[in-house]
């Protein structure tokens, strides 16, 4: 008895998560809230596909259903990159970003010759910019970070008219 009770109890579940999340229904709200992660929609044949990924996050889901308006709660992360990079500037920029971890600074030493300045920007993990500064054309330069918090950070370098784009992380 308890095993056909668990069993119904699963199924009516499933059934409750797949009524919830169909597409074709005309309140489904799409969103996204979090640190790292994104939603993207894929077209094929005619038909939209949603995608959605969160990284490195656990979460309580649930589903809510109210006439025909149904609310998922759960995390699914925001694309951070589609708000921080470029996408008109190639991401070709050859550059060695080292130590990485860093402690004070960091060097970006240019495989390439630098003919303009140099652009960098370090941004944290929510997209928040904590760190700009713009450098005279140079092959090796040095970026004093002391005054940045211990964290992992994404790094944006421009220069020629190309950007290279790097995570890093501060430590101890």
């Amino acid at each position: 008895m308890k095993n056909r009770t668990l069993l119904t109890m699963l199924l009516y579940f499933f059934l409750m998560q797949t009524y919830a999340q169909d597409a074709s229904r005309a309140l489904l709200v799409r969103s996204t809230v979090g640190v790292s992660g994104s939603t993207e929609i894929l077209k094929s044949q005619n038909v939209d596909y949603v995608v959605q990924q969160s990284i490195g996050q656990a979460s309580v889901i649930g589903t809510f259903s109210i006439g025909n308006l149904t609310v998922r709660q759960g995390f699914i992360q925001p694309n951070v990159w589609a708000k921080i990079v470029n996408k008109k500037i190639p991401t070709d920029l050859e550059v060695v970003v080292y130590p990485n971890p860093f402690v004070e600074s960091i060097s970006l030493l240019f495989h390439e010759n630098v003919t303009d300045r140099v652009k960098v920007e370090i941004y944290d993990l929510v997209g928040r910019l904590i760190f700009a500064n713009s450098y005279a054309p140079s092959q090796n330069i040095n970026v004093i970070l002391s005054n940045v918090p211990v964290a992992n950070y994404i790094l944006i370098i421009q220069a020629n008219q190309k950007q290279s784009i790097k995570k890093i992380l501060k430590k101890q």
